[in-house]
Formats: C-alpha cells, structure tokens, sequence
C-alpha cells in the first residue's frame, strides 16, 4: 500500500506547528476489508485510519500493521512539548512508585524515575512511560492493562499538588479508557 510522506494537511500548516507531543485515542476498532483509497493511499471515507506499529511493535498487540480501521469514536489532546510531556512522565513514574535514578547532566544533578522504569518491564504505567515521546500505537491489549493502572491511581494522582499533572493524568485516562474498548492510541 503505497502513501505520501506527508499528510497534505499537515503539509499545508506545518509552518505553523508547535514541537510536541499530540495524542488521538480511538475506539471500537474494525478492519474495513476494502477500503477506499485516494491516489497516495489514504483511507477515503469517514472515521478510517491506517494504523502501523512503527518502534514498539509489542506495544500494538490486538491490531494489524497497515490495515484500514473504522473507528466508532475519537479523542485528541496534546501531551504538551516533548519537554513537557518528558517532565510529566518522570512524575507519573515517581507516582507509580519507580526507585529514584540520580544523574548528572548538563552540570545538573537529575533526579529521574522514568529511567528505572525505562531499565524495567514491568510494572504500573510502564507500558506508557517505557515509551516513544514523539510517534508510535499502543492497541488495545495493552491500553486495557494501562487503563487498570490509571484507574488504580487515579485517588493518589488527585493528590499531586501540580494542576497541570492531574490535568493530563484525566486527559491520558480517558485516552486509555477509550482505547480499552478495542481500540488504539496513536502519538503523533
């Protein structure tokens, strides 16, 4: 199946972009047996979505790589800039209970979490935080296994006292709970 590089509409506002992370969380995922393609191979008809494991394909077990998919329902947010959403991911793996990781970087002393659960495989959130920051899909085994963890936590992230991090926390929630119901997140 042969597609553009680039989707047109992200060509023609890419001047305008901001760096970061944007998530889309679908649900109620069906492979469309004969979609309809437009010339450089995107699906043609509402609600359809191509969708490929691109760096974690263990992360997208449920799904098929490069298949068409109608989707019942969608979710977007932004995750905020790579920084950002590094920096957030840090905090969600504190809140998870990683052992701290000490480095010096930059001529800073680092306290990091993520690292341990990086080092890892296993454990509340790790699917997610051992994860690209910028493109990959999680499909639905995972996202069902993610979601428990989100649901788990969901008192002791209320707790935090940083806004911005529960904020987040619901919008990847929803994400999560979304994509439970077989469907997939994509980071984009």
């Amino acid at each position: 199946m042969k597609r553009a590089l680039f989707s047109p509409i992200l060509f023609l506002f890419a001047p305008m972009a901001h760096a970061g992370l944007d998530v889309t969380a679908y649900s109620e995922l069906t492979v469309v047996d004969s979609p309809v393609l437009s010339s450089d191979g995107w699906p043609q008809a509402k609600n359809q979505v191509i969708l490929s494991p691109v760096d974690f394909p263990d992360r997208f077990r449920g799904l098929e790589s490069d298949k068409v998919y109608q989707f019942g329902a969608s979710f977007d947010f932004r995750a905020g800039s790579y920084s950002g959403y590094n920096i957030w991911r840090n905090e969600l793996a504190k809140l998870a209970g990683y052992p701290p990781s000490v480095s010096f970087r930059n001529k800073v002393i680092e306290v990091r979490y993520d690292e341990t659960a990086w080092k890892d495989n296993h454990g509340p959130f790790w699917e997610l935080i051992d994860f690209s920051d910028a493109e990959g899909v999680i499909g639905p085994e995972v996202c069902r296994k993610v979601y428990q963890d989100f649901v788990q936590y969901r008192n002791q992230a209320a707790q935090v006292p940083d806004k911005y991090f529960y904020e987040s926390y619901s919008d990847w929630m929803k994400a999560f709970e979304m994509c439970s119901k077989n469907g997939a997140i994509v980071f984009h």
